[in-house]
Protein backbone atom coordinates (compact mmCIF):
# COMPACT_ATOMS: atom_id res chain seq x y z
CA UNK A 1 0.00 0.00 0.00
CA UNK A 2 0.93 3.61 -0.26
CA UNK A 3 1.52 5.62 2.88
CA UNK A 4 3.05 8.80 4.22
CA UNK A 5 6.72 8.71 5.08
CA UNK A 6 7.62 9.42 8.70
CA UNK A 7 8.01 13.13 8.09
CA UNK A 8 4.59 13.33 6.49
CA UNK A 9 3.03 11.45 9.39
CA UNK A 10 4.52 13.68 12.00
CA UNK A 11 3.66 16.81 10.04
CA UNK A 12 0.07 15.65 9.87
CA UNK A 13 0.05 15.07 13.60
CA UNK A 14 -0.83 11.40 13.14
CA UNK A 15 0.18 9.29 16.09
CA UNK A 16 -1.91 6.15 15.72
CA UNK A 17 -1.49 4.45 12.34
CA UNK A 18 -4.02 1.68 12.68
CA UNK A 19 -6.80 0.43 14.87
CA UNK A 20 -8.59 -2.83 14.51
CA UNK A 21 -12.17 -2.22 15.06
CA UNK A 22 -11.57 -3.15 11.64
CA UNK A 23 -9.90 -0.11 10.15
CA UNK A 24 -7.09 1.05 7.87
CA UNK A 25 -6.46 4.75 7.37
CA UNK A 26 -4.85 8.01 8.28
CA UNK A 27 -7.66 9.93 6.65
CA UNK A 28 -11.15 8.65 7.11
CA UNK A 29 -14.76 9.54 7.61
CA UNK A 30 -17.08 8.61 10.44
CA UNK A 31 -19.72 6.24 9.05
CA UNK A 32 -21.49 5.36 12.26
CA UNK A 33 -24.54 3.85 10.57
CA UNK A 34 -22.95 2.18 7.56
CA UNK A 35 -25.34 -0.11 5.70
CA UNK A 36 -24.54 -3.08 3.44
CA UNK A 37 -23.94 -1.58 0.02
CA UNK A 38 -25.85 -2.49 -3.09
CA UNK A 39 -22.83 -2.96 -5.31
CA UNK A 40 -24.38 -0.97 -8.13
CA UNK A 41 -22.61 2.26 -7.24
CA UNK A 42 -19.72 3.35 -5.06
CA UNK A 43 -22.06 3.67 -2.08
CA UNK A 44 -19.86 1.30 -0.12
CA UNK A 45 -16.77 3.44 -0.57
CA UNK A 46 -15.72 5.45 2.44
CA UNK A 47 -14.39 8.96 1.91
CA UNK A 48 -11.19 9.51 3.91
CA UNK A 49 -11.08 12.08 6.69
CA UNK A 50 -8.86 12.44 9.74
CA UNK A 51 -9.38 9.49 12.08
CA UNK A 52 -9.55 10.10 15.80
CA UNK A 53 -9.78 6.38 16.56
CA UNK A 54 -12.60 4.25 17.94
CA UNK A 55 -14.80 5.76 20.59
CA UNK A 56 -15.69 2.56 22.39
CA UNK A 57 -19.38 3.54 22.45
CA UNK A 58 -22.52 2.52 20.64
CA UNK A 59 -24.26 4.80 18.18
CA UNK A 60 -26.41 6.27 20.95
CA UNK A 61 -23.33 7.19 22.98
CA UNK A 62 -23.75 4.48 25.60
CA UNK A 63 -20.82 2.29 26.64
CA UNK A 64 -20.89 -1.33 25.41
CA UNK A 65 -20.91 -4.09 28.04
CA UNK A 66 -17.79 -6.22 28.55
CA UNK A 67 -17.44 -9.09 26.10
CA UNK A 68 -15.56 -12.39 26.18
CA UNK A 69 -13.57 -13.27 23.06
CA UNK A 70 -12.44 -16.67 24.35
CA UNK A 71 -8.66 -16.65 24.52
CA UNK A 72 -8.58 -13.30 22.70
CA UNK A 73 -6.78 -14.73 19.66
CA UNK A 74 -7.80 -14.69 16.00
CA UNK A 75 -6.02 -16.48 13.16
CA UNK A 76 -4.80 -14.16 10.39
CA UNK A 77 -4.37 -16.25 7.23
CA UNK A 78 -1.68 -14.54 5.19
CA UNK A 79 -0.71 -15.22 1.58
CA UNK A 80 2.68 -13.74 0.70
CA UNK A 81 3.48 -12.77 -2.90
CA UNK A 82 6.65 -11.85 -4.74
CA UNK A 83 6.91 -8.35 -6.15
CA UNK A 84 5.53 -8.20 -9.67
CA UNK A 85 7.98 -8.80 -12.50
CA UNK A 86 6.66 -8.89 -16.05
CA UNK A 87 9.39 -11.42 -16.92
CA UNK A 88 8.36 -13.83 -14.16
CA UNK A 89 5.10 -15.72 -14.72
CA UNK A 90 4.99 -16.76 -11.05
CA UNK A 91 4.42 -13.15 -9.96
CA UNK A 92 1.01 -11.50 -9.74
CA UNK A 93 0.39 -8.23 -11.65
CA UNK A 94 -1.82 -6.87 -8.84
CA UNK A 95 1.12 -6.48 -6.43
CA UNK A 96 3.62 -3.60 -6.57
CA UNK A 97 2.33 -2.64 -10.00
CA UNK A 98 0.55 0.66 -9.53
CA UNK A 99 -1.46 2.61 -12.13
CA UNK A 100 0.32 5.16 -14.28
CA UNK A 101 -1.79 8.02 -12.91
CA UNK A 102 -1.37 10.17 -9.78
CA UNK A 103 -2.20 8.48 -6.47
CA UNK A 104 -4.22 7.59 -4.49
CA UNK A 105 -5.96 4.84 -6.44
CA UNK A 106 -9.38 4.11 -4.88
CA UNK A 107 -10.99 1.16 -6.62
CA UNK A 108 -14.48 0.34 -5.26
CA UNK A 109 -16.59 -2.61 -6.33
CA UNK A 110 -13.69 -4.90 -7.20
CA UNK A 111 -15.62 -7.71 -5.52
CA UNK A 112 -19.24 -8.81 -5.52
CA UNK A 113 -21.60 -7.85 -2.70
CA UNK A 114 -22.17 -11.52 -1.85
CA UNK A 115 -19.30 -13.61 -0.47
CA UNK A 116 -18.40 -16.70 -2.49
CA UNK A 117 -19.39 -20.27 -1.55
CA UNK A 118 -15.79 -20.87 -0.44
CA UNK A 119 -15.98 -17.90 1.98
CA UNK A 120 -13.75 -15.73 -0.25
CA UNK A 121 -14.54 -12.56 -2.21
CA UNK A 122 -15.71 -13.00 -5.80
CA UNK A 123 -14.13 -10.80 -8.47
CA UNK A 124 -16.99 -9.03 -10.23
CA UNK A 125 -15.35 -7.89 -13.46
CA UNK A 126 -14.49 -11.15 -15.24
CA UNK A 127 -11.42 -10.75 -17.43
CA UNK A 128 -11.78 -6.96 -17.35
CA UNK A 129 -9.19 -5.00 -15.42
CA UNK A 130 -10.05 -2.28 -12.92
CA UNK A 131 -7.89 0.68 -11.96
CA UNK A 132 -5.65 -1.48 -9.72
CA UNK A 133 -6.47 -5.08 -10.65
CA UNK A 134 -5.82 -7.16 -13.76
CA UNK A 135 -8.70 -9.58 -14.16
CA UNK A 136 -10.26 -12.55 -12.40
CA UNK A 137 -7.36 -14.98 -12.85
CA UNK A 138 -4.95 -12.69 -11.01
CA UNK A 139 -7.45 -11.78 -8.28
CA UNK A 140 -8.37 -15.41 -7.62
CA UNK A 141 -4.81 -15.96 -6.39
CA UNK A 142 -5.13 -13.41 -3.59
CA UNK A 143 -6.84 -15.66 -1.04
CA UNK A 144 -6.09 -19.15 -2.42
CA UNK A 145 -2.95 -21.28 -2.21
CA UNK A 146 -0.99 -21.11 -5.48
CA UNK A 147 2.31 -23.03 -5.17
CA UNK A 148 5.21 -21.02 -6.57
CA UNK A 149 3.20 -17.80 -6.69
CA UNK A 150 2.23 -17.36 -3.05
CA UNK A 151 2.95 -18.86 0.36
CA UNK A 152 0.33 -19.31 3.08
CA UNK A 153 1.29 -18.46 6.65
CA UNK A 154 -1.16 -18.60 9.58
CA UNK A 155 -0.39 -15.94 12.20
CA UNK A 156 -2.20 -15.77 15.56
CA UNK A 157 -3.09 -12.20 16.53
CA UNK A 158 -4.08 -11.45 20.12
CA UNK A 159 -6.81 -8.92 20.73
CA UNK A 160 -6.50 -6.70 23.79
CA UNK A 161 -9.37 -5.60 25.99
CA UNK A 162 -9.98 -1.92 26.62
CA UNK A 163 -11.37 -0.46 29.82
CA UNK A 164 -14.82 -0.17 28.20
CA UNK A 165 -14.89 -3.91 27.47
CA UNK A 166 -14.24 -3.71 23.74
CA UNK A 167 -11.56 -5.83 22.09
CA UNK A 168 -9.13 -4.76 19.41
CA UNK A 169 -5.76 -4.85 17.74
CA UNK A 170 -3.69 -1.78 16.86
CA UNK A 171 -0.55 -2.22 14.78
CA UNK A 172 0.69 1.12 16.09
CA UNK A 173 0.87 -0.51 19.52
CA UNK A 174 1.53 -4.18 18.74
CA UNK A 175 3.31 -3.92 15.36
CA UNK A 176 6.99 -3.53 14.53
CA UNK A 177 8.98 -0.28 14.15
CA UNK A 178 8.83 1.17 10.64
CA UNK A 179 12.58 1.81 10.88
CA UNK A 180 15.25 1.38 13.53
CA UNK A 181 14.56 3.58 16.52
CA UNK A 182 11.31 4.84 15.00
CA UNK A 183 8.37 5.18 17.43
CA UNK A 184 5.97 4.53 14.56
CA UNK A 185 4.95 0.86 14.37
CA UNK A 186 3.22 -0.90 11.49
CA UNK A 187 1.78 -4.27 10.48
CA UNK A 188 4.57 -6.47 9.09
CA UNK A 189 3.86 -9.93 10.55
CA UNK A 190 6.02 -12.00 8.14
CA UNK A 191 9.28 -10.03 8.06
CA UNK A 192 12.63 -11.79 7.86
CA UNK A 193 13.91 -12.84 11.27
CA UNK A 194 10.44 -13.24 12.78
CA UNK A 195 8.72 -16.46 13.84
CA UNK A 196 6.43 -16.29 10.82
CA UNK A 197 8.97 -15.20 8.19
CA UNK A 198 8.04 -16.02 4.60
CA UNK A 199 10.33 -18.05 2.31
CA UNK A 200 10.02 -15.21 -0.21
CA UNK A 201 11.71 -12.85 2.23
CA UNK A 202 11.69 -9.08 2.11
CA UNK A 203 13.07 -9.04 -1.47
CA UNK A 204 15.58 -6.28 -0.74
CA UNK A 205 13.18 -4.08 1.26
CA UNK A 206 13.33 -3.38 5.00
CA UNK A 207 9.93 -5.10 5.39
CA UNK A 208 7.96 -7.83 3.64
CA UNK A 209 5.32 -6.17 1.48
CA UNK A 210 2.90 -7.68 -1.06
CA UNK A 211 0.67 -9.94 0.98
CA UNK A 212 -3.00 -10.52 1.68
CA UNK A 213 -4.72 -11.31 4.96
CA UNK A 214 -8.04 -12.92 5.79
CA UNK A 215 -9.85 -13.59 9.07
CA UNK A 216 -12.87 -15.88 9.38
CA UNK A 217 -14.94 -15.51 12.53
CA UNK A 218 -18.47 -15.86 13.87
CA UNK A 219 -20.50 -14.12 16.56
CA UNK A 220 -23.89 -14.30 18.22
CA UNK A 221 -25.80 -11.06 17.71
CA UNK A 222 -27.02 -9.55 20.98
CA UNK A 223 -27.88 -6.02 19.91
CA UNK A 224 -25.99 -2.74 20.03
CA UNK A 225 -22.67 -4.09 18.79
CA UNK A 226 -20.32 -2.18 16.51
CA UNK A 227 -17.31 -2.86 14.33
CA UNK A 228 -14.59 -0.34 13.47
CA UNK A 229 -11.72 -0.90 11.06
CA UNK A 230 -8.90 1.12 9.62
CA UNK A 231 -6.24 -0.04 7.18
CA UNK A 232 -4.63 -0.12 3.77
CA UNK A 233 -4.63 -1.10 1.05
CA UNK A 234 -7.83 -2.99 0.11
CA UNK A 235 -10.26 -3.85 2.92
CA UNK A 236 -13.50 -5.78 2.64
CA UNK A 237 -15.69 -6.90 5.53
CA UNK A 238 -18.62 -9.30 5.13
CA UNK A 239 -21.29 -9.97 7.75
CA UNK A 240 -23.74 -12.80 7.09
CA UNK A 241 -21.90 -13.22 3.76
CA UNK A 242 -22.85 -9.70 2.64
CA UNK A 243 -20.34 -6.93 2.01
CA UNK A 244 -20.66 -4.16 4.61
CA UNK A 245 -17.32 -2.38 4.13
CA UNK A 246 -15.67 -1.72 0.74
CA UNK A 247 -12.29 0.04 0.85
CA UNK A 248 -10.91 -1.45 -2.36
CA UNK A 249 -7.88 0.03 -4.06
CA UNK A 250 -4.35 1.19 -3.28
CA UNK A 251 -4.56 4.10 -0.89
CA UNK A 252 -3.54 5.59 2.42
CA UNK A 253 -5.25 4.05 5.46
CA UNK A 254 -9.02 4.46 5.43
CA UNK A 255 -11.68 3.52 7.93
CA UNK A 256 -15.05 1.81 7.95
CA UNK A 257 -17.63 1.56 10.72
CA UNK A 258 -20.65 -0.70 11.05
CA UNK A 259 -23.46 -0.43 13.60
CA UNK A 260 -24.88 -3.95 13.55
CA UNK A 261 -28.35 -2.79 14.57
CA UNK A 262 -28.70 -1.37 11.05
CA UNK A 263 -28.21 -4.76 9.36
CA UNK A 264 -31.54 -6.42 10.17
CA UNK A 265 -29.94 -9.25 12.17
CA UNK A 266 -31.91 -11.53 14.51
CA UNK A 267 -30.95 -11.36 18.17
CA UNK A 268 -29.62 -14.62 19.57
CA UNK A 269 -28.63 -15.94 16.14
CA UNK A 270 -25.04 -16.69 15.11
CA UNK A 271 -23.61 -15.01 12.01
CA UNK A 272 -20.31 -15.29 10.11
CA UNK A 273 -17.98 -12.30 9.89
CA UNK A 274 -15.21 -12.42 7.28
CA UNK A 275 -12.50 -9.80 6.90
CA UNK A 276 -10.09 -9.40 3.95
CA UNK A 277 -7.11 -7.10 3.59
CA UNK A 278 -4.35 -6.63 1.00
CA UNK A 279 -0.99 -4.88 1.24
CA UNK A 280 -0.15 -4.16 -2.41
CA UNK A 281 2.21 -1.19 -2.50
CA UNK A 282 5.35 -0.33 -0.55
CA UNK A 283 5.47 2.42 2.01
CA UNK A 284 3.61 1.20 5.07
CA UNK A 285 1.17 -1.36 6.41
CA UNK A 286 -1.52 -0.53 8.94
CA UNK A 287 -4.26 -2.40 10.74
CA UNK A 288 -6.62 -1.18 13.43
CA UNK A 289 -9.63 -3.18 14.57
CA UNK A 290 -12.02 -2.54 17.45
CA UNK A 291 -15.28 -4.30 18.21
CA UNK A 292 -17.80 -5.04 20.92
CA UNK A 293 -18.59 -8.37 19.24
CA UNK A 294 -17.78 -11.69 20.86
CA UNK A 295 -15.75 -13.26 18.04
CA UNK A 296 -14.55 -16.82 17.60
CA UNK A 297 -12.36 -18.38 14.92
CA UNK A 298 -14.12 -20.31 12.17
CA UNK A 299 -12.11 -22.50 9.72
CA UNK A 300 -12.67 -21.30 6.13
CA UNK A 301 -14.34 -23.62 3.65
Amino acid sequence: MRYFDNRGLRAAGIVSIATLVFACSSKESSHSDFQPDSGDTDAGTLVPTVDSGPTGTFGDGSTPPPTNNGDGTLTFIIHDFKLYNASDSTTNPDFENVPNVPSPWPDPNIVEVQLGADSRPVYRNGATSTLTTHGKAAFDQWYHDVPGTNVRIDVPITLTQAADGTFGYDSQVSGVPYSAGDPIKMFFPIDDGTKYASPFGTQGDPHNYSFTCEVHTAFTYVGGEFLHYRGDDDVWVFIDNKRVIDLGGIHDPETGDVQLDTLGLEKGKEYPLDFFFAERHKGGSNVLMTTSLKLRNVPPK
